[in-house]
């Protein structure tokens, strides 16, 4: 009996310990870490800590939001990178962070296709913006300025892949100017390049929505265009680059999420359904477009298309 009485005691106890190995194999479980690859306060971070509230709402465990800028963000895709693939490392991902970084950054320890795409949150067009007091009334105004002498048209650069130098480069080609034969002023951050534009030291600048919301609204800039399929909300009398005359111009700066290489599918499939409902959510869209941006849900496939065009294209733009 005795025996008998150890035997279903350890089967007991067996099966106890069992439970949270096997509750484990449930995701989430535990805690998420997103790393952003930037300083707080830009539109990856905001748009994220829009997000990451959401996620823990609908999985009930926290999701963390870790800022590790520098590197011109390979330290921190490069953590992700090496990363356990189950799903609680996760990358804040952008254009700057992947379908330009190997264009930026030569000799890079990864490949940037290796990572697991997820999918795409959200996104903030870039917005061509000049000093309030400009010649500049309208982004053809611009172009002309730029045509006649190319070597005194002053813009704001931040010195490498990125989506300013970006929608800058779609307007130079856009117009027929090399861009070589302008002049760029390499600038540390998105904010600095909408205050020296707003202070006239620059005849364009551009900017997403988050950088220029405060000068614009104390009527120190004017927007000339939206580089955006459609007019923004908050700017509904300006309008897109392509009603400007300029629809190969289009520069979104989007925001998802990414993984470690080799993310299982199951999890791949439980953040694609947990995004897909938030960004229908009118709490996270009010949230987002407090922060200067606009749910754009994209599933992991989408993303990766994504990212190789504009690869494609900012090695076209940046081939000179």
């Amino acid at each position: 009996m005795k025996i008998l009485w150890k035997a279903a005691m350890a089967l007991a106890i067996g099966a106890a310990g069992a439970l949270p190995a096997a509750a484990q194999d449930k995701f989430p479980s535990k805690a998420i870490e997103i790393i952003v690859p930037f300083a707080a306060g830009g539109s990856t971070d905001l748009g994220m800590r829009v997000i990451a509230p959401a996620l823990e709402a609908k999985w009930g465990v926290p999701v963390r939001i870790i800022n590790k800028p520098g590197g011109n963000t390979v330290p921190a895709v490069n953590e992700v990178m090496n990363a356990k693939p189950d799903g609680y490392t996760m990358l804040a991902d952008g254009p700057p962070q992947s379908s330009m970084l190997d264009t930026a950054v030569k000799n890079l320890p990864f490949k940037v296709v290796d990572r697991t795409f997820v999918g795409v949150a959200a996104y903030t067009p870039m917005k061509f913006v000049v000093p309030v007091d400009s010649p500049f009334k309208t982004l053809a105004d611009a172009a002309a300025a730029a045509k006649a002498d190319p070597s005194t048209f002053t813009w704001t650069s931040l010195g490498g892949a990125g989506a300013q130098d970006m929608a800058n480069r779609q307007f130079f080609k856009a117009i027929g100017v090399d861009v070589t034969k302008t002049r760029p002023l390499q600038l540390k951050g998105g904010s600095e390049a909408i205050t020296m534009t707003a202070g006239g030291h620059v005849k364009m600048g551009v900017g997403s929505y988050s950088s220029i919301a405060a000068p614009l609204q104390s009527g120190k800039l004017r927007v000339l265009a939206v580089a955006s399929p459609e007019r923004w909300p908050n700017l509904p009398d300006t309008p897109t680059a392509k009603e400007a005359g300029y629809p190969s111009i289009e520069t979104l700066y989007w925001i998802g999420l990414s993984g470690p290489p080799k993310l299982p599918a199951d999890i791949v499939a439980a953040y694609d359904k947990a995004m897909r409902e938030i960004t229908s959510d009118p709490k996270v869209v009010d949230g987002l477009l407090k922060v200067g941006l606009l749910p754009l849900y994209a599933n992991a496939a989408d993303m990766l298309k994504r990212v190789e065009k504009e690869r494609a294209e900012t090695q076209e733009l940046w081939a000179k």
